[in-house]
């Protein structure tokens, strides 16, 4: 088997997806897109489909899972680099950063194309350009791409700089990992003290920026601080991600890893549980973007602990038990290909089944007094999920067959390629999905 690709981030980024294809098509769909509807519509749903929605709902403050396997990916990829040659480092810096380039230039791109989310046109037919003053989850992938490894080379050269300082001579064997991981778990602690601080200088910033037209510094300080996935403090996750990449490089023991992720996590539940008895609204609002700081970092606890967990179960086992756990889990690793693919595009394709569903049902959301009331019932909401999933899972299977050509992913790899003078480049989805076996086999 394998050990050079780590299958628990496969797995996680697969069923992170199956959820978010239901959660978007709700938002999507039902939501009007609109996420002013949202809290009221949600506010006023009778008990029985509360109770349906509440896990899905709950679920979606999960979202910086993609952040955190990120970090931990790019930390395990950079480690793997720098350790067989430190001169290289900064040119995988520089191919992170081409990724994230590319990652947002084709996802923006195909928002165009599709839905218009970031040019629209005027009366008079000219491009105007918006710019998204809030952060997505692709914003902050695609800084955690480059800020991690940009973090974890300072950290190298530092202690390196310090043995130099100390002993008058360069540091001949490697750092010991521990440097990188207080390093990074000193960067995630202040991040998550000064977001507090970052937060309460928005409206003086906003209102310096707009005074003198500084549209782009007000867009970047708008990604620090609004949406879901701002960057103050989402880039945490990515930085613990990142030691637990680092942790998976370096060969730790499993429990090592256990414990001191327990650890973390329950001083991240102690902490919010104190918080509960000091803060009048502990939690925020999970049907907005006003999450409070105190609940992410309780969630980041248990994220942490869960990847863990199942870092112990599909790549810290056995290698014939290891073997048959992944191959349980083919369904899973299928939608991790393209999870761009489907983040991006699922819109599209919950567009199309909701247009049908208005041609024999009514419309989900009606306005009622000018307050917006969800007239579809639960068997219709399941019948719309079902659906969509449903052919998103026929969609992937068929898409394997010819290598997931023409997705987001396939281009980005492409277009990555070709900058960087390569050829003949393309998904090995047979490495990706067989390769612990070394052929393919039907499931």
């Amino acid at each position: 088997m394998d050990r050079k690709r780590i299958y628990t981030f496969d797995i996680v980024k697969g069923i992170a997806i199956l959820f978010v294809i239901p959660l978007h098509a709700l938002i999507y769909q039902i939501g009007r897109s609109d996420p002013s509807l949202f809290e009221p519509i949600i506010s006023r749903l009778p008990r029985e489909i509360m109770l349906v929605l509440a896990p899905i709902i709950l679920l979606s403050l999960w979202g910086p899972i993609f952040t955190l396997i990120t970090g931990a990916n790019i930390a395990y990829g950079f480690l793997r680099v720098y350790n067989r040659n430190p001169d290289e480092s900064s040119a995988y810096i520089l191919r992170r950063l081409l990724a994230a380039f590319l990652l947002i230039l084709v996802a923006r791109l195909t928002n165009f194309i599709f839905e218009g989310f970031i040019i629209s046109y005027s009366e008079n037919r000219v491009i105007t350009f918006r710019f998204r003053n809030y952060a997505d989850t692709l914003d902050s992938i695609a800084l955690i791409n480059v800020i991690v490894p940009l973090f974890m080379l300072y950290i190298i050269n530092y202690i390196k700089a310090r043995h130099l300082k100390k002993t008058k001579g360069p540091l001949l064997s490697p750092i010991k990992p521990q440097y990188i991981y207080i390093g990074l778990g000193i960067i995630t602690a202040l991040w998550f003290l000064f977001t507090p601080v970052v937060h309460a200088l928005k409206p003086y910033v906003y209102e310096v920026t707009t005074r003198n037209h500084w549209r782009l510094l007000s867009m970047v300080y708008g990604k620090m601080t609004t949406g879901r996935f701002r960057f103050f403090p989402i880039l945490g996750f990515g930085y613990i991600g990142g030691i637990i990449g680092s942790a998976i490089y370096y060969r730790e023991q499993f429990s090592n890893m256990r414990k001191y992720s327990g650890i973390f996590f329950i001083i991240t539940l102690i902490s919010f549980v104190v918080w509960c008895f000091l803060s009048a609204n502990p939690i925020g609002n999970v049907a907005t973007d006003d999450n409070s700081t105190m609940l992410q970092v309780l969630i980041l606890g248990a994220m942490a602990f869960a990847v863990v967990l199942m870092l112990g179960r599909y790549d810290f086992c056995p290698g014939e038990i290891r073997e048959k756990r992944i191959k349980r889990t083919l369904f899973v690793r299928r939608f991790s290909v393209v999870t761009l693919t489907i983040y991006i595009m699922e819109f599209v394709l919950a567009h199309c089944v909701y247009l049908v569903f208005e041609r024999y049902w009514e419309h989900a959301i009606q306005i009622v007094n000018q307050v917006p009331v969800l007239t579809w019932g639960i068997t219709q909401i399941f019948i719309f999920i079902f659906i969509i999933c449903l052919i998103w899972i026929v969609i992937v299977r068929l898409w394997e067959k010819v290598n997931f050509i023409g997705s987001l992913e396939w281009i980005t790899l492409k277009l990555g390629a070709l900058l960087q003078g390569k050829r003949n480049t393309c998904i090995d989805t047979q490495w990706i999905l067989y390769g612990y076996r070394g052929a393919k086999e039907s499931d």
